[in-house]
């Protein structure tokens, strides 16, 4: 993580003394070899130790030679010393602040140290980055090479100040790759959470409990475990109160209760204020760090008066019913925990967002109650909402922004990019005076948003200093080379902005703010294809998708204004805005390719995964839309209809090539459960359109 090249530099030069070759050391410097015995000081934390497991794994990659934990300093020799706080008392004063931690040399040791649990973990994943591991090593298909020994001068030190943001968390969701992948072994499952403290993130958004936390061992679910144990705190997914979840309601009656089920409804408050006080109690039990979550959503993440039979049908009593019910979870969670301010998050999601912007929603004045604003839905910008609240001088803000999007965003490429989320943020923390403390990105299935997953984690610890340009650089740098690095930060750019603007940006300054992501192209093929199927024809095909409706949020499923493509049609405009976007595109493939085949040494993979063949997923994409479109709008003979929808299947179908090469070693199989965007349905659909006789 670094703010400006020429920190980078800084530290790319003790990466350089990597090499092994012979170095002039001072009497006092330190030189890090294979079998390095690492010294935990008494008394840290079983969160610690875990980093500490992955540091040997470094170090036994890195030298070829095991490395062990020692009981006592040596007297001679050089060792690794791990410490929190002021257990150690080496040459450099403890530091103090949320998670800050340092890096130095001391005689014979190298200490790493934190200003609490997190900041020591922190420390321990600096020190691998030294060692040549790289923050994404594993996502990335990058191992760390192969070294003799590390020299570091005897004033040697590193240190991390407190991040900016207090808060910065991933919201892994709709999980159709990673979910499967996951569940193949230990190593997958742990991935994720390594590499989040890799990138000095600390907090994941999801469940407390699952469908094992209802029997006499009352443990936390499996994600909540994971992250406790290493050091992450929990945090709720915004339909999960407390982190609880609607599809446990019955294992809690049954098998905690033992008694019959009773009715999930709004009157029933006092059997919803028990399950959601197991969850705070489950939570306390474990020793679990919350950020409680607080709101009122029914299960599947819908509106609550589309779950709750007994829901008010007006907008002013929704608002009323989500206000009563906020009110008393923060009731509940106040007695629970016997904290006057324990720390809270409500998520203005969807129809929370629509009701504070009509002034109808009012949220509680609770200094310790993070307003956690949310990105306009199907394109990610911030909502009405946030412009019209008038912040007070104590409002903790937060703010979650998507990355994938189910139905309409990013799911098979990323699309938002570094720039356009450095936007998001800086507006939310101008609107709100300077009070953000909370991020969260929605990760989807993490591995197609490394790169702006690594921009989020940057930005959130330096907010003042983060530049989109030299981050870029920077990542580049990294994971493929101080020498390419210039040239690949570009394309990058250039595969951002090579994305569709369907709709011009109605807020003034913000870039790229409507752009037409991957699942917009399935959603426009069905669309076509749904006409095809029926023999109807419209100059406007994408009006009246079925999941345009304004009563569940939707403010615009397509958002393709003929108008601001300078067409008379939504027709025209696809094939005006495919056809641009193509070209752009050719460009940005052929460049990533003269890259791959002649000038990558190092990074090949995660270039092909991350960039490449993305690229090339969007230009089929591209192609696709266009030559369905083609068939679509043609007047001429059967034959020349079918050989534009032949081409638009042809293009699918190289879609699916690029997914399979993406399925290298260790990620076998990752797009085997691929069903939101639907390649198979549409190519099963165009299959059977090719076999009419006429279209």
């Amino acid at each position: 993580m670094f703010s400006n090249i020429k920190e980078y530099k800084r530290w790319f030069f003790f990466v350089l003394m990597l090499t092994g070759a012979s170095l002039t050391a001072d009497a006092n410097d330190i030189i890090i070899k294979g079998k390095i015995p690492v010294y935990i000081q008494p008394g840290e934390s079983a969160e610690v130790r875990v980093a500490v497991e992955d540091l040997l794994r470094d170090l036994q990659s890195v030298f070829g030679q095991k490395s062990i934990i020692i009981n006592h300093l040596p007297k001679s020799g050089s060792a690794i010393v791990i410490a929190t706080g002021n257990r150690f008392k080496g040459k450099q004063p403890a530091l103090k602040g949320w998670e800050s931690h340092q890096v130095y040399v001391d005689h014979n040791t190298v200490v790493l140290n934190g200003a609490d649990i997190r900041g020591t973990i922190y420390a321990i994943y600096t020190f691998s980055e030294l060692l040549g591991v790289k923050p994404l090593w594993f996502w990335a298909s990058a191992p760390p090479k192969r070294i003799n020994n590390l020299h570091l001068n005897d004033d040697f030190i590193k240190v991390f100040n407190s991040p900016d943001i207090k808060y910065r968390t991933w919201l892994p969701n709709d999980t159709d790759f990673l979910s499967p992948w996951q569940e193949r072994s230990q190593e997958n499952y742990e991935a994720i959470f390594e590499a989040m403290l890799r990138l000095k993130l600390n907090t994941i958004e999801g469940t407390i409990a699952d469908e094992n936390s209802f029997d006499p061992s009352f443990k936390l679910g499996k994600q909540a475990q994971a992250a406790k144990r290493r050091g992450l705190v929990n945090t709720g997914h915004h339909m999960q109160i407390f982190g609880s979840n609607y599809s446990n309601w019955p294992q809690y009656w049954k098998n905690v209760r033992h008694q019959s089920v009773p009715e999930l409804t709004i009157a029933n408050r006092n059997a919803l204020a028990e399950y959601w006080g197991y969850h705070i109690d489950l939570a306390m039990k474990n020793n679990a760090e919350v950020i409680w979550l607080v709101g009122f959503r029914g299960n599947r993440d819908i509106p609550f008066w589309e779950f709750f039979p007994d829901s008010p049908k007006d907008a002013r009593g929704r608002a009323r019913v989500i206000g009563e019910m906020v009110q008393l979870q923060i009731d509940l969670l106040k007695k629970k925990t016997k904290d006057p301010h324990p720390p809270m998050r409500l998520t203005l999601y969807n129809e929370m967002t629509t009701l504070l912007a009509q002034g109808l929603l009012q949220i509680p004045n609770e200094p310790s109650l993070i307003r956690n604003f949310v990105a306009a839905r199907r394109d990610h910008f911030p909502a009405q909402d946030i412009f019209k609240h008038e912040f007070s001088a104590n409002e903790p803000t937060g703010y979650y922004m998507n990355f994938q999007f189910t139905s309409t965003g990013s799911h098979l490429a990323q699309a938002e990019g570094p720039r356009k989320m450095e936007q998001n943020y800086r507006t939310v923390d101008s609107l709100s005076k300077g009070q953000l403390m909370f991020s969260v990105v929605n990760a989807g299935n993490v591995r197609e948003h490394l790169l702006e997953l690594s921009a989020n984690a940057d930005m959130m610890w330096d907010f003042k200093k983060f530049n989109p340009k030299t981050f870029l650089n920077n990542f580049s740098a990294t994971y493929f080379g101080a020498a390419l690095a210039p040239e690949i930060s570009d394309l990058y750019t250039d595969f951002f902005n090579a994305y569709w603007e369907q709709k011009k940006g109605d807020i003034p300054g913000f870039e790229r703010q409507y752009i037409f992501q991957d699942l917009r192209y399935a959603r426009s093929a069905e669309m076509i294809i749904s006409d095809l199927e029926k023999g109807k024809f419209s100059l406007n095909p994408l009006e009246n998708h079925p999941m345009d409706n304004p009563d569940k949020g939707s403010v615009g499923y397509f958002r393709v204004m003929p108008i601001d493509n300078g067409t008379s049609s939504q027709l025209e405009a696809i094939l005006k805005g495919t056809g641009a976007s193509m070209s752009k595109l050719e460009k940005i493939t052929a460049k990533a390719d003269t890259l791959y085949d002649s000038h990558l040494n190092g990074g090949k993979i995660f270039f092909n995964d991350n960039l490449r063949g993305q690229a090339y997923i969007m230009l089929h994409l591209n192609k696709m839309l266009n030559n369905l479109a083609r068939c679509y709008q043609t007047e001429e003979d059967q034959k020349t209809k079918k050989d534009f929808l032949k081409q638009g299947l042809q293009e699918l179908r190289m879609v699916k090539r690029q997914l399979h090469d993406a399925e290298h070693s260790p990620f076998e199989g990752w797009y085997a459960n691929e069903k939101k965007f639907g390649i198979d349905e549409i190519e099963k659909r165009i299959n059977v359109l090719l076999q009419k006789p006429v279209l």
